[in-house]
């Protein structure tokens, strides 16, 4: 009898310890559609390439988008680095860039405006149209940016009987006075007249809940007043920040620590690596004003970002050092959410210059602001360092940002399917039409390792379709952050599922990688498949589908796919580290795809490529009957740079008293 209870107890053991954890998620019947002509926007452009703005995402054409906006401070930065800093952003998928206007760097003396050298606006603009960038001004008058009294000039609080950031009638012509100074610098460069200004922002962190919107109506009155006629006008919604109905629409954020809080403890927010339908977030920013009730629903707006942090900026008092995951993490997660419009602050890191009469940092001694910041560095930890270096937390997002560059048209539409999972468990979503969609999983958060999750399938129900995979259970480590496809045609190929993350396609072939040495397995449609031969993975056929595992990703590792028609596909699944090194860089209107370890960019055709080292390797990817990655190698000639040291005793240049 004991020994039929031992044999008993290790039978239930082995079953517990291989019990599979199976995630289910219905996205079957989701769809919803989106509710037009409700918002109040301006101009939205020529015929045939309208940008307008549904209850759900953009469309330019008519077309769903899905853009990425990347934060540049055109008054922060050299203008002479302006092109390098614009063509790192563009080569990382961004395709807006946003940029803040500072009131006290453009009239820092009241009545004397600057709009030269770095303050040149205009000139900024046009560099980012030349390189196929749209722009969002970030008007003001009031910015934060941790600038100055908020880049509010000192002469205006210095005036008696004026309330700043009101109706105020005096502070109202001053501001009047500004716009119009700003509609000089912009006139000509609007959407509506070919240009590349498709939105704008209006003030800041305006946390008045519906007793602010008439002052956000005022100021939308006088940008139109002034020709600012863009197919967007936005302001940031956490907060309760104020939304006049249906003539602005709330963007969101979040960062991944706290610069500004008074404490130097870990800020633990685990919240910002969940899937969640509510937008806002109280850990932006200071001093937040705290209201009863819910003051707006979000049914009527798309859900819009415009400051997710892949950074922070440092204060004197707290100083933070951002892991490269944090960003991927959190913009993973908005994107899951139902997000369809990425926008980072700051993209490019920037330097504070000296005014005139003042420093411009945010500082707390002479104007009593809640930081005190470095006088000069603005380097925010970026994916574009104040130097210009790439960061590692651009190679994390780059591939992501081309997954949705090639892919937003079909993600955008979708709808998110959200399951409350514990906080320690694997964080799954889906987004969905109904009849395919994108599996989002998130297992990662800042300053807490989260457990392996062992032996995972997932169960996806659609319209028609049940998803059952893999076919063997996974385990999933900690930092795993992954998007994977679901009953989704790709460059004619029907991908039923795969435990790989899309990078895009280029040519004839698609580009995968693996996420955290999970195994890879995908599943293709048989129906125009004839073949699939590979000489790093196993392929197996079955009823109604191909199935292809035991993957050994590289460079190499090609699927050569035979279309029944005649045609040939390829697949290619990269390792993580080769897509971090992977770039899909337009040349002259051409998508060419480019992997190496040294930051790369193209400009007119041409491939620029920067490193540190003597000798660097890239690998071209060639396309056509006998795809490759082709090895190249680039010399680099490092400059010689003699610095030449004198001793100096330290009382030689001293006055004798």
């Amino acid at each position: 009898m004991k020994i039929f209870s031992l044999l008993f107890v290790g039978l239930f053991l082995c079953v517990a310890l291989n019990a599979q954890n199976v995630y289910k998620i219905d996205a079957s019947a989701v769809m919803e559609y989106p509710r037009y002509g409700h918002l109040k926007m301006g101009n939205s452009g020529p015929d045939g390439k309208e940008i307008e703005i549904n209850s759900r995402y953009m469309t330019i054409g008519k077309k769903p988008v899905l853009p990425i906006m990347g934060e540049l401070h055109f008054s922060r930065v050299k203008k002479d680095l302006w092109e390098d800093r614009i063509l790192k952003m563009k080569a990382c998928g961004v395709n807006i860039i946003a940029t803040y206007l500072f009131w006290n760097h453009h009239e820092e003396i009241e009545g004397q405006f600057e709009w030269e050298d770095e303050k040149n606006l205009r000139s900024f603009i046009k560099l980012c149209k030349k390189h196929g960038l749209y722009v969002i001004p970030r008007l003001g008058p009031w910015s934060h940016g941790e600038a100055r009294n908020g880049g509010t000039p000192d002469w205006i609080l210095q005036k008696k009987y004026l309330k700043d950031r009101s109706n105020d009638v005096v502070y109202q012509n001053y501001v009047k006075r500004y716009f119009s100074q700003i509609a000089k610098q912009l006139e000509g460069l609007y959407y509506k007249d070919g240009g590349n200004i498709i939105g704008i922002q209006l003030e800041n962190e305006y946390w008045y809940g519906k007793a602010g919107e008439s002052h956000i109506q005022w100021l939308k009155d006088l940008a139109l007043e002034n020709g600012i006629d863009v197919p967007m006008y936005t302001v940031t919604g956490w907060g309760d920040g104020s939304v006049p109905p249906h003539e602005v629409i709330p963007l969101w954020g979040g960062y991944a620590d706290a610069p500004w809080v008074e404490h130097v403890g870990k800020e633990y927010q685990p919240g910002n690596f969940m899937f969640d339908s509510f937008r806002d977030n109280k850990n932006i920013g200071n001093d937040q004003i705290e209201h009863e009730g819910v003051y707006m629903t979000y049914e009527d707006y798309p859900y819009f970002t415009c400051e997710m942090g892949v950074g922070v900026q440092n204060t004197y008092h707290r100083r933070l050092c951002i892991d490269p995951l944090d960003g991927l993490g959190m913009i993973m997660a908005k994107l899951g959410s139902g997000s369809n419009l990425l926008g980072y602050y700051i993209f490019a890191g920037a330097t504070q210059f000296a005014g005139k009469l003042w420093s411009t940092e945010e500082e707390q001694v002479k104007t009593g602001y809640w930081s005190r910041l470095p006088v000069k560095s603005y380097d925010f930890q970026a994916a574009i360092r104040e130097s210009g270096e790439i960061a590692d937390s651009y190679k994390k997002i780059k591939k992501l940002h081309y997954f949705v560059n090639d892919y937003g048209d079909d993600l955008a539409p979708m709808v998110p399917v959200i399951s409350k999972w514990e906080e320690n468990s694997l964080q799954v979503a889906v987004r969905s039409n109904n009849e395919s969609g994108y599996l989002f999983g998130i297992n990662y958060s800042r300053y807490y390792p989260k457990k392996v999750q062992k032996n995972i399938k997932f169960e996806i129900k659609l319209k028609g379709k049940m998803l059952r995979f893999p076919q063997k259970g996974i385990d999933l480590q900690d930092s795993t952050v992954f998007v994977w496809p679901l009953n989704v045609n790709l460059n004619e190929i029907h991908v039923n599922y795969a435990t790989a993350q899309l990078i895009g396609e280029v040519d004839n072939c698609l580009l995968f990688f693996q996420n955290k040495g999970i195994p890879v397995e995908l599943s293709l449609d048989k129906a125009i498949v004839k073949n699939i031969s590979s000489n790093h993975a196993v392929v197996k056929e079955n009823s109604n589908s191909w199935i292809i595992n035991e993957v050994n990703p590289g460079k190499d590792c090609i699927l050569r796919i035979k279309l029944i028609n005649g045609d040939e596909k390829y697949i290619i699944i990269l390792t993580e580290q080769e897509a971090d090194n992977c770039w899909l860089l337009d040349q002259d209107g051409v998508k060419t795809c480019y992997i190496s370890e040294a930051d790369l960019y193209s400009s007119n055709g041409v491939v620029y490529m920067s490193s540190l080292r003597d000798k660097e390797f890239y690998y071209k990817l060639i396309t056509g009957k006998n795809t490759i990655f082709k090895q190249e190698e680039v010399l680099f000639e490092q400059p010689q740079i003699a610095i030449p040291v004198h001793p100096k005793r330290i009382l030689d240049d001293a006055d004798w008293l």
